[in-house]
């Protein structure tokens, strides 16, 4: 999956005059008084439909799942809008060191300083608009440490074990009492999680031909036809990194040699899932057919499985409380401020 610069937050912020905005672009929203431009909105938008579309199955990219993704993603802008306004406002102040610092972290995410460079220019970025961008990051961030998360108490040790009997519970299959359910579902999706951490894990590379059964008899046909001629290559005695880098269709891994790190029972399809826990470290499948497409896949590690104990996830679940508490006062606060806002949806994203 391709690397993207700014996936955390909407930051395509321009200082524009109403003419301009009229003249030049179309307007997609209004918010107090500044305009959120289209132009800007597609620049954030098209990668992460080419995201979405990569790692979705065909049959689940619906037109009303596509319309909640491009609604979420105008409300995020709209929300990050609100966010420097507010931080103007209480005059928040980023130094060109922090920047800088900033930049350098970004960096760090690619191989080299031409890489980096490649893909300011993909994105249309100069230098000058990524340093901006990167304030405006740091001052959200300044702004919500200084209004949400420096008021945040430390949770108690009696709710903290509350949380990781509940945890128990649901990891045990039981039924969780007095929860609603909103916190049913969030404690059942820590339990999965923290079931897969101490479940047994294994590690594996892999090749992927994409195939779908929506594609036609001949494009599957080929897609075959290139997995063997892979696996061709593999018994040759081809490194199994450089074919996954050169052939694999999941860009996701494809730059790391096909490797997908750990995961546990219930992460991956079925299909893959058991040829990946059943084969033995060291070994190559043969190839392996999902709704995907075709994988050849390659073991690299196994863990065993842990016991789960109060200790050893102390931590973890305070941070867990302290972020849940975090989420529904910034969930709180923005709706406060969007309430005091004057926001206009002047061109409704389709």
């Amino acid at each position: 999956m391709r690397k993207y610069v700014f996936c955390t937050a909407a930051l395509f912020v321009f200082s524009t005059t109403a003419i301009f905005a009229e003249i030049i672009d179309k307007t997609v929203a209004l918010v107090n008084g500044e305009h959120v431009l289209f132009s800007d909105y597609q620049k954030i938008m098209n990668p992460i439909i080419e995201q979405y579309k990569q790692v979705t199955p065909k049959t689940d990219q619906t037109d009303d799942k596509l319309k909640e993704l491009k609604s979420k993603v105008l409300d995020q802008m709209i929300d990050d809008r609100l966010l420097l306004q507010e931080a103007k406002r209480l005059k928040i102040i980023v130094s060109k060191r922090e920047v800088e610092e900033g930049i350098k972290q970004v960096k760090t995410r690619f191989k080299d300083e031409d890489e980096y460079k490649n893909e300011l220019k993909k994105e249309e970025l100069t230098e000058e608009k990524f340093s901006k961008r990167i304030e405006d990051q740091l001052k959200q961030i300044k702004l919500i440490d200084s209004q949400i998360k420096s008021k945040l108490a430390i949770p108690s040790t009696e709710s903290v074990k509350g949380l990781f009997d509940d945890v128990k519970t649901a990891m045990d299959g039981k039924e969780l009492k007095d929860k609603s359910d909103e916190d049913k579902k969030d404690i059942e999706t820590l339990a999965k999680l923290i079931k897969r951490k101490y479940s047994e894990l294994v590690r594996v590379k892999h090749i992927l031909i994409r195939s779908a059964k929506e594609d036609s008899m001949v494009k599957q046909a080929a897609a075959k036809k290139k997995i063997e001629e892979v696996q061709a290559k593999l018994k040759a005695g081809d490194d199994f990194s450089d074919l996954a880098k050169k052939y694999s269709e999941d860009t996701g891994s494809a730059e790391n040699g096909g490797d997908l790190g750990y995961f546990g029972k219930g992460d991956m399809v079925k299909e893959f899932e058991d040829t990946a826990f059943a084969l033995p470290v060291g070994e190559t499948s043969a190839i392996v057919k999902t709704e995907f497409g075709y994988h050849i896949i390659q073991s690299e590690e196994k863990k065993a499985a842990k016991k789960v104990a109060f200790d050893d996830l102390k931590n973890d679940l305070t941070d867990y409380l302290r972020q849940k508490e975090a989420e529904k006062k910034y969930a709180d606060w923005i709706k406060d401020l969007r309430k005091k806002a004057s926001i206009t949806l002047s061109n409704p994203v389709e």
